[in-house]
């Protein structure tokens, strides 16, 4: 019926017996000309579609709509005498996802020795959120990381080895201090000293504009402390990377930082090989083949984090591990000349010397936190004449 009414349209509105004769498989009118009387005789339709906002992507043509409005099946099911009775509710989609904020501002959390009143979100993500909270008797502010009930394990985890990290000075070694962890609310509250911003949040506040090589030695030798302190118990970070290092103070202490999060972290004698840890642009190159790993996994990430204030950029993409490899072994196959002016000054060769002996892709031949502190580029010795170079103009 469709198919004849088409042959009226394109025929103008006239029963043409040859054009009929053609569509039911006998010749009589050039295919051509029929093939364009039905495409101008849908244009006009297909336009009008457009305009009306229908989506041809999609298998059924439905109108476009917003995705809080699309719906979804709910099941339940209750016990009943003659059985189970299963039940459909249709429910709007959003609303299957959305999580009951547990945590508002100005509740309070309670542990059995002190009582914080929260005041602000300081960051979120898929464990839960971190607060900043005032401690209600001493007045004190702190940030407590709150775990989410269904990562109670990691949050179990994370507790223990915060509790290990005790027989080291906290404030010698560069290490967040852990004051106390307690149940509220079924969630996991980790408590730590309150910190300013994280070196990520530091750069991109001055639009990512690299920092100058003294800076960089500052950081880089506090960081060099915090991972020596962690290898002499044996304990790998997981996730070094510009998020997880911390200015305590930027405005009356410049640059003095503290490295946080140790959710990821593993004995070093435990972890086995094929463990995903570390983020994707900072992960070390024996973690992304599967190979066995140790603490030189996080001198890799180190690395890369001082490469990323060096150049104002990530080294390698954060998002495709593919994309990370190729880019690495790319620039590490390049052998180039590599051009040094008579103006680079000392300490910058210096800086990109400790870089190439830090991205060793062999995690034996990687230079390791306590020789890396005794550096010349660390200590201040700069040597006058620098045979090594290392460039990122290939990359």
């Amino acid at each position: 019926m469709l198919l004849h009414w088409l042959v009226l349209v394109c025929s103008g509105g006239k029963s043409n017996s040859s054009v009929v004769l053609y569509h039911l498989g006998k010749t009589g009118v050039p295919r051509s000309h029929i093939y364009f009387q039905l495409l101008f005789a849908l244009l006009p339709f297909f336009l009008l579609l457009l305009c009306c906002g229908f989506d041809f992507h999609s298998a059924v043509l439905s109108r476009h709509r917003k995705k809080e409005k699309m719906s979804t099946f709910q099941v339940h099911s209750k016990s009943a005498a003659g059985g189970t009775r299963i039940q459909f509710e249709m429910v709007p989609k959003f609303k299957r996802h959305r999580k009951k904020e547990r945590f508002l501002r100005a509740d309070t959390l309670s542990s059995p020795v002190n009582t914080y009143k929260i005041h602000k979100v300081l960051g979120q993500g898929v464990y839960g959120k971190v607060v900043e909270c005032k401690n209600v008797d001493s007045k004190e502010k702190m940030a407590v990381k709150i775990v989410e009930r269904n990562l109670s394990a990691a949050a179990v985890k994370e507790v223990s080895i915060l509790k290990n990290l005790r027989q080291l000075d906290e404030n010698k070694n560069n290490l967040v201090r852990f004051v106390e962890h307690f149940q509220q609310k079924g969630c996991s509250c980790l408590v730590f000293e309150i910190l300013d911003m994280s070196l990520y949040d530091f750069l991109k506040k001055r639009s990512f504009n690299p920092l100058r090589v003294s800076e960089m030695r500052v950081i880089a030798q506090q960081m060099l402390v915090a991972l020596n302190a962690l290898k002499s118990i044996g304990l790998i970070h997981g996730d070094i990377k510009p998020d997880n290092i911390m200015l305590v103070n930027h405005t009356a202490q410049p640059f003095k930082i503290k490295l946080i999060d140790f959710g990821l972290a593993h004995s070093a004698s435990k972890i086995t090989a094929g463990t995903k840890i570390q983020a994707v642009g900072y992960r070390a190159p024996e973690v992304m083949l599967g190979c066995p790993m140790n603490e030189a996994i996080d001198m890799w990430s180190l690395g890369c984090v001082l490469a990323f204030m060096y150049l104002g950029r990530h080294l390698y993409p954060l998002r495709c591990e593919y994309e990370s490899m190729r880019i690495l072994v790319k620039m590490h196959a390049t052998t180039g000349k590599g051009e040094r002016s008579d103006t680079e000054a000392e300490d910058t060769r210096a800086f990109i010397s400790l870089l190439k002996h830090i991205l060793q892709l062999y995690p034996a031949k990687r230079i390791d936190p306590r020789e890396a502190l005794g550096h010349h580029f660390i200590t201040g010795l700069l040597k006058r004449k620098s045979s090594i170079v290392f460039t990122f103009s290939n990359i």
